[in-house]
C-alpha cells in the first residue's frame, strides 16, 4: 500500500519561491495549506500561474492572516485534524528598499511558527520537516565562500540587515533542534539561493547546488527554479538527503 502524500504547510506563499512551489504541488495533486493575509490575492496568483479553480477548491486550504500572528499561525499546520507533515517557509522582505531598515520579519515567524508547533503539538506523535528559505552570503564559522567575490560588497552592505535576519532565523532554528526529543519538528532544511530574480525557470538541469563544505557558488537564480527544486528534492523525492543541511543554490 502506497503511504499517502504528505500535507504540506505554506507561509509566504504569495510570491517568489515559496508561490513556485506551491504551484506544482497543487498540479500534482498534494493537499496543501496556506497563511495569506489576503487570500483572494493567493488564489488569483494560483489562476494566473494556470491553477483551476476546482485544483484549488480540492487541495488548498488558506487561512487568512499574518504571520506576526501565533494565533493566525496554527491555522495552517493542520488540516482536518491531520499535522502538517512539511512546513515551508518562504517568508522575507518584497523588496530592495525594505533592507535599508531594521529586518525581523524572518526572525519573528519562526518564533512564531515554534511557538504555533509546541501549543498544539505537545502530544504529537509526528513531527514536521521544516523547510526555511534562506541566503547565501551568511556562511559562518570560516566555511567556505558561498558567494563570488565581485558580489562580496552589496551582500554585505546593500543586504546587510535581510540577511542579519536570516541569521536569526537559521539560529532559532538550531536551537530548536538542539533540544533533541523536545524539538517541535523532526529536522530542518536551510536552501540558500544566490540572488533571486524573476527570470524565467531554467530547469533544474540548469540548477548546480552544494552545500556548507563544497557550495555552489554563482551570481542569480530564479525564484521560480528554487521553488521547483524544494518541490522536487524536498517533497516529491526523499528530502533525507539534505535534513539538517543548508543547500546553496545557482545556476
Amino acid at each position: 500500500m502506497t503511504s499517502p502524500k504528505p500535507l504540506l504547510a505554506f507561509y509566504g506563499a504569495t510570491g517568489g519561491s515559496c508561490l513556485a512551489a506551491l504551484v506544482p504541488a497543487l498540479q500534482a495533486g498534494y493537499d496543501c495549506t496556506a497563511l495569506a493575509r489576503k487570500p483572494s490575492k493567493l488564489t488569483n496568483l494560483l489562476l494566473s500561474k494556470g491553477i483551476l479553480q476546482s485544483a484549488i477548491n480540492t487541495h488548498l486550504h488558506i487561512t487568512q492572516g499574518d504571520v506576526l500572528s501565533v494565533e493566525a499561525v496554527k491555522g495552517p499546520l493542520a488540516l482536518n485534524g491531520r499535522p502538517a507533515d512539511i512546513i515551508i517557509s518562504g517568508i522575507g522582505i518584497t523588496t530592495f528598499g525594505q533592507s535599508r531598515q531594521e529586518v525581523t520579519i524572518c526572525a519573528n515567524a519562526l518564533t512564531n511558527i515554534m511557538t504555533a508547533l509546541r501549543e498544539i503539538n505537545a502530544q504529537a506523535k509526528s513531527k514536521p520537516l521544516l523547510v526555511a528559505l534562506s541566503s547565501t552570503g551568511i556562511t559562518q564559522n570560516e566555511m567556505p565562500r558561498d558567494l563570488p567575490v565581485l558580489m562580496m560588497p552589496f551582500y554585505h552592505c546593500g543586504l546587510k540587515n535581510p540577511h542579519a535576519d536570516k541569521i536569526a532565523m537559521e539560529k532559532i532554528i538550531e536551537s530548536e533542534m538542539s533540544k533533541g526529543e523536545e524539538a517541535v519538528v523532526r529536522g530542518f532544511v536551510l536552501p540558500r539561493p544566490s540572488l533571486l530574480t524573476n527570470g524565467k525557470a531554467k530547469g533544474s538541469e540548469k540548477v548546480r547546488v552544494g552545500d556548507e563544505e563544497k557550495p555552489a557558488v554563482g551570481y542569480t537564480i530564479s525564484r521560480d527554479d528554487v521553488g521547483w527544486w524544494i518541490f522536487e528534492s524536498l517533497v516529491q523525492k526523499d528530502a533525507q538527503r539534505w535534513v539538517g543541511k543548508k543547500p546553496s543554490l545557482t545556476y
